[in-house]
């Protein structure tokens, strides 16, 4: 049995674990966050390479080093362990994770896995040269050679040093979807502090599971989507749901930059959630800026692809269905809006008038959990929503091939901000004796070295 596919992911873990240590102060939190901590740091590895050249272990090495003395200093700093982060909280989130996980060792067939991310590992690892050529190659357009590299990043960094083979790349993505979709898990437990537990829990859960709902293959098959939009769903809890978003802001910060720099729709949707933070947080618009450094991020990323000429079949008006460009408004949006209501439209019409009612009779108790109003949730689902809308209605491919090849994946951030806002209400609904209804907003949370403060709750 070939030990690289093993091996690799305790490189990953090894390689994130310190960063991920000091962001969660707890040993358990910090493994699943590992992953996911390398993962941004192998794109860090990426990005170097690419605009100041040389071979990518060199720079992997670097950026490792960079993110260790990083770890150190922060340990230096005070800060103490976030909520829910021992040995059984953390086997609490694994473990419901572990059965959906291991279709991991179901082949990835999938086009877009070996045509676009194992691709861009695969040049990633050859070096700057070789990478820098194949993203500004008309060739390659087909492989959307402008996407962001953090889902191709964590595997071209293990290629760098092995011998390349699928399996392995299959792994390492499915470790690092997992890692965001137990921070999403995390972080709905530690916005329903004050539910009971048993209940909490459930609810966590069952939102993580949700991003197995329209594509079962979507996490261990070697695509980006479940990845980014976990990491989405996850900022979008910790951002606007949670009561007192910015005061541990480092793990949302970090998740809504990994959604930014592993697909251009993640950009889109970390800038929607940058604005409704600061129209939330006008009262304090200096700690409200933070939540822009993962769009300038990923905006620096966009640039970067220009600048090496790398081109997309949206832009170009090309693709492997042809093109649609004298099909009627009117149609396009008509096939749009059926596609999605056949893939979410129940979920997305009960959710909502689930909240309308919640609204209307349980304003009160919903106050009393420490929860923000449940707009701001809708309020970042429908911009998603809308900007997929305005995507499929303006884009040059042909709209039925275009709808059949991508609607069930681009939707599961939609999926996962519905089952947001239903756990919420299900909390405040049923939260039974842990629903504390008098008690004061919990403010025991330590607050991040160095970004000390707070955003105004908002009420709902």
């Amino acid at each position: 049995m070939d030990p690289t596919p093993a091996l690799a992911v305790l490189a990953l873990l090894l390689a994130g674990f310190p960063l991920a240590f000091v962001i969660l102060r707890s040993p358990f939190l910090a493994l699943l966050l590992a992953p996911l901590v390398a993962a941004l740091l192998s794109t860090v590895a990426v990005v170097l390479m690419l605009v100041i050249g040389g071979p990518l272990p060199l720079w992997t090495a670097l950026v490792l080093a960079a993110g260790a003395a990083a770890a150190w200093w922060l340990w230096r700093r005070p800060g103490e362990p976030v909520a829910y982060g021992g040995w059984s909280h953390a086997l609490l989130i694994a473990l419901p994770l572990l059965p959906p996980f291991l279709m991991v060792f179901e082949p990835a067939y999938q086009w877009d896995a070996h045509s676009i991310w194992w691709l861009h590992a695969g040049y990633f690892a050859n070096g700057s040269e070789y990478a820098r050529a194949a993203i500004g190659s008309p060739a390659f357009v087909f492989s959307h050679t402008d996407y962001p590299p953090l889902a191709s990043a964590p595997v071209a960094a293990v290629w760098s040093v092995v011998e390349p083979d699928f399996r392995t790349a299959q792994l390492v993505g499915a470790v690092v979807t997992v890692s965001a979709i137990a921070m999403l898990v995390h972080l709905v437990r530690r916005a329903l502090d004050r539910v009971s537990a048993g209940g909490a829990w459930a609810l966590a859960i069952g939102v993580g599971l949700t991003s197995w709902s329209t594509v079962t293959y979507g996490v261990t098959g070697g695509l980006a989507d479940a990845l980014w939009s976990a990491a989405f769903a996850g900022a979008v809890v910790a951002l606007l749901l949670s009561a007192d978003p910015l005061r541990r802001p480092l793990l949302p910060l970090l998740l809504l930059t990994v959604a930014a720099l592993t697909k251009n729709e993640g950009l889109v949707a970390a800038a929607g959630i940058a604005l409704l933070v600061t129209l939330r947080a006008r009262a304090d618009l200096r700690r409200a800026a933070l939540v822009w450094l993962p769009v300038l991020a990923g905006g620096a990323w966009a640039v970067l692809a220009r600048l090496l000429n790398a081109q997309s079949d949206i832009t170009n008006g090309s693709s492997g269905g042809g093109t649609s460009r004298d099909t009627e408004l009117v149609e396009r949006f008509q096939l749009t809006v059926t596609a999605l209501w056949d893939v979410v439209g129940s979920v997305l019409v009960g959710a909502a008038v689930v909240a309308v009612l919640g609204a209307l009779f349980l304003r009160a108790r919903r106050r009393a959990t420490g929860l923000a109003a449940d707009g701001w949730v809708w309020a970042a689902n429908g911009y998603y929503l809308t900007v997929l809308v305005g995507t499929y209605l303006t884009g040059p491919n042909d709209i039925e091939w275009w709808l059949l090849t991508s609607v069930e994946r681009v939707t599961l951030p939609v999926l996962l901000l519905s089952a947001v806002s239903l756990a919420g209400w299900v909390a405040v609904a049923f939260g039974g004796g842990g629903l504390r209804a008098q008690s004061p907003p919990v403010l025991d949370e330590p607050r991040e070295p160095a970004l000390s403060g707070a955003m105004p709750k908002a009420t709902g």
